[in-house]
């Protein structure tokens, strides 16, 4: 009995400290959304990994209520590359809301904090996810 205890704790150990990456297994990519106007509709978290599909049809997809100033978004998938889109749907109508020139008139956030000057690209909203995995901080801002 001692022998298949000396080969069993040590495999079991293993086994135990394995993370779920080490089995080709998802972990969550969170982001931590900041600059919410509070109790005003929903926010829509969106995360891409092709960019041919970029702002057309997400990879991944949640939608948060706006009770705090603050908001985080957790999504099961692998290590990777992923563009990240959110808007604030104030008035609480399922889209994001645009002017007569395609300027959003709701509050957005993109992947790396980045402010476009016209339509994001997917490269520049891209995060590289992977272990260490920490929360990605994202600000929403209103284009005017």
């Amino acid at each position: 009995m001692r022998c298949i205890e000396f080969i069993l704790l040590p495999g079991l150990f293993l086994l135990s400290s394995a993370t779920p990456d080490s089995f080709g297994q998802s972990s969550s990519l969170t982001i931590r959304i900041s600059n919410v106007q509070k109790k005003k509709g929903k926010l829509v978290v969106e995360i891409y990994n092709n960019p041919s599909s970029w702002l057309k049809n997400p990879f991944q997809k949640v939608v948060l209520s706006t009770n705090d100033a603050t908001a985080l978004a957790s999504f099961d998938v692998p290590t990777g590359k992923y563009a990240v889109s959110i808007y604030q749907d104030i008035n609480d109508n399922g889209e994001l809301d645009r002017n007569f020139l395609g300027v959003p008139r709701e509050p957005v956030g993109f992947g790396n904090n980045y402010r476009p000057f016209g339509k994001p690209t997917f490269e520049a909203a891209r995060i590289d996810y992977g272990p260490p995995a920490k929360p990605q901080d994202i600000k929403l801002f209103e284009v005017f």
